[in-house]
């Protein structure tokens, strides 16, 4: 089992109201970028891991210069199959790598326990992924759809993610894929490019035409959760 090398990137990650999704769509489409589709439309379902104490969200909170999460993710819209890779998302500023893994098997997330299925992972890992999740559990479920883009030059990435959904994993000894987390819809942005071309990410929110606000998947999901 082979662990793909960081891969740095310069990331705006970005939150609008939902009714702004056509605006958004057709700037995408008549910006001066020439942004054109990258890849099929496709559901993206993440179960994300913490430490009992919540490290991980607790950093976040605190605003430590170099943050992680970890995570198991799968693509398809049936969230009881999941077959994909494990992926540790590192954050320092602007600048986001992942450490990947795949998992050489795949999950009835719908007969299985969590304890079953993290037993599973622990087995199909190594290194520091498998290290992370000796001491993880599951904590939130998300899924959503996401529709790419890249720039007429290449350098560029966009997606677009609408449809959010997330389901609370902390008290939940199975995985709980039905029972969903009450949640605003908001429309997420994210634009990414290597980090010699940062400098084109700026070029092309100058022509962005509304604000918005920075956004975490992880962050704002598990906050419901723990309010709860």
């Amino acid at each position: 089992m082979s662990t793909e090398l960081p891969d740095a990137r310069y990331e705006i990650k970005m939150a609008y109201e939902p009714g702004l999704l056509p605006e958004l769509r057709s700037w995408i489409h008549s910006h001066p970028a020439g942004f054109a589709t990258a890849y099929p439309p496709r559901q993206v379902n993440s179960a994300y891991m913490d430490t009992p104490d919540l490290n991980s969200f607790n950093d976040h909170l605190s605003g430590i210069p170099l943050r992680r999460k970890l995570r198991f993710r799968w693509y398809g819209e049936d969230l009881a199959k999941a077959k994909g890779i494990m992926e540790i998302k590192n954050k320092s500023e602007r600048v986001g790598w992942k450490i990947t893994q795949p998992v050489d098997c795949e999950f009835d997330l719908a007969g299985m326990s969590w304890d079953e299925v993290m037993n599973e992972l622990r087995a199909n890992t190594s290194g520091v992924i498998h290290e992370m999740l000796c001491v993880a559990r599951p904590v939130v479920l998300t899924a959503y759809f996401r529709d790419y883009y890249v720039s007429g030059d290449g350098l560029v990435r966009l997606t677009i993610d609408t449809d959010l959904r997330a389901y609370d994993q902390l008290l939940s000894a199975r995985p709980n894929i039905w029972f969903r987390q009450p949640l605003e819809q908001p429309v997420i942005v994210e634009i990414k490019s290597d980090q010699d071309n940062a400098a084109d990410i700026s070029d092309i929110l100058s022509h962005f035409p509304v604000r918005s606000n920075r956004y975490s998947k992880y962050m704002t999901n598990l906050s419901m959760s723990l309010v709860r």
